[in-house]
């Protein structure tokens, strides 16, 4: 352990019992997790913590008394000397700039703050162990299941080597009620809103920008690898129509929405949906609900619950504030070597669409001469004068499966769509 880090600690030992109280938090973003949090905060009075002033890029009443916490000037929230900074501003700047003064000002930092950590997680790790300090994020990736405080604290049981899971609930909603109730795209998403599962503008979990951030961050996490967001294999789930989850079904399966990444090589990972077999333990997780499955020498550990809102993800804030005030939370996290990201094989589940589709073996005769195996066909289905199939293939790269269903498109004026499929014993 370095001098720096050493000192950290001491430094983090002396403020778990300091003289004053309560304990001042500084808070860059009063949104609607930032909001949620002076809530909670106020309904506990006797919580040891409190909030003096809150960073806005517009002033306006967030509640009452919320005036005597709001500035626009980050000097103003620093000046206040807050033990802790709490990060929830959301996107990349200011909030890069401002978390790297705290740390640098040795103030540790928690952050619920995805796109932050996906995109600049390597800088702000090393500046968090320059100056040997906590950084502490359980509330950026599923904060309704806090675990990754727990694998920070247990790096042997933390050895992992691949991980599959749904890591946004609002895209898993949609799929799963537009399953349930036949609803296309625009529908679930639209119940979806009237639920308040997604937002007003709902493209970065639709196009699946969110979970590849979580992805991103996890792989900081598990693999201690840092690769690029916009590297990752990503696609949303927007080319998922009604009548895919029936074809799905036929299978044995279901469209979810997944993010996968494998590391035992180099690092394979890709986001978007895909076709979950009945056997396997994502295939049940539903609605909003998140899920995690880790793969690891001693065998899979699977971590399920709600993913996210204001009032959870606050919550979870709280909780990362209370360990770094009581002196528990590590220095610092570890830092990260610089990944590349391959697009791996996979498995496919192919729909087929038009007025009349080639026979079976004319279909597996044309997949097949282009380097794609047939694993399993469904029966055709039938309706408003076109036919429709689903098929499974045997692991291929992406770039095959595009190729080989733009020449049958071309051919015979087949629409095709495809996504990935999981293993069942994964």
């Amino acid at each position: 352990m370095s001098l720096q880090v050493m000192a950290g600690r001491a430094e983090l030992e002396s403020r778990a019992v300091p003289s004053r109280h309560p304990f001042r938090i500084g808070l860059l973003g009063c949104g609607n997790v930032g909001s949620a949090l002076v809530r909670l905060l106020d309904r506990q009075p006797h919580s040891g913590l409190c909030v003096d002033w809150a960073l806005v890029r517009h002033p306006r009443e967030r509640g009452p008394n919320a005036d005597r916490r709001l500035t626009t000037s980050s000097n103003a929230v620093f000046a206040s000397a807050p033990d802790v900074v709490v990060e929830l501003l959301g996107g990349c700047e200011p909030a890069r700039e401002l978390v790297v003064r705290a740390l640098e000002a040795r103030i540790p930092v928690v952050t619920a703050n995805k796109s932050l950590l996906a995109r600049h997680g390597r800088q702000l790790r090393e500046s968090a162990r320059r100056h040997g300090v906590p950084l502490l994020y359980e509330a950026a990736v599923i904060a309704g299941v806090p675990f990754l405080g727990t694998f920070a604290r247990r790096p042997f049981a933390a050895q992992s080597t691949a991980l599959v899971g749904i890591v946004n609930g609002t895209s898993n909603f949609v799929l799963s009620h537009s399953a349930h109730r036949s609803l296309d795209l625009g529908e679930g998403i639209r119940e979806a809103q009237a639920r308040g599962y997604a937002e007003p503008d709902p493209a970065n979990d639709i196009n699946g920008t969110d979970a590849a951030e979580k992805l991103a961050v996890l792989l900081q996490h598990f693999a201690g690898c840092d690769v690029a967001v916009d590297t990752i294999d990503r696609a949303g789930i927007q080319s998922v129509l009604a009548g895919h989850h029936s074809l799905a079904a036929e299978l044995g399966g279901a469209l979810k929405p997944i993010i996968h990444a494998d590391w035992t090589d180099g690092v394979e990972a890709f986001v978007g949906p895909a076709f979950v077999p009945a056997a396997h333990p994502l295939h049940h997780v539903h609605d909003v609900e998140n899920a995690l499955l880790l793969e690891t020498p001693r065998g899979r550990l699977l971590f399920q619950g709600p993913g996210a809102g204001p009032d959870i993800t606050a919550a979870t804030v709280i909780d990362d504030v209370h360990e770094v005030l009581s002196g528990a939370a590590l220095p610092a996290p570890d830092g990260l070597a610089a990944a590349g990201v391959r697009s791996p094989e996979t498995g496919w589940f192919i729909a087929l669409d038009a007025p009349r589709l080639p026979t079976n073996l004319e279909v597996a005769e044309y997949l097949a001469s282009q380097g794609i195996y047939l694993r399993r066909a469904a029966d055709r289905q039938s309706r408003d004068g076109r036919e429709r199939q689903g098929l499974l293939t045997w692991p291929v790269s992406s770039a095959v499966v595009r190729d080989a269903l733009f020449g049958l498109e071309s051919a015979v004026g087949v629409t095709s769509v495809s996504f990935r499929t999981l293993e069942a014993s994964r």
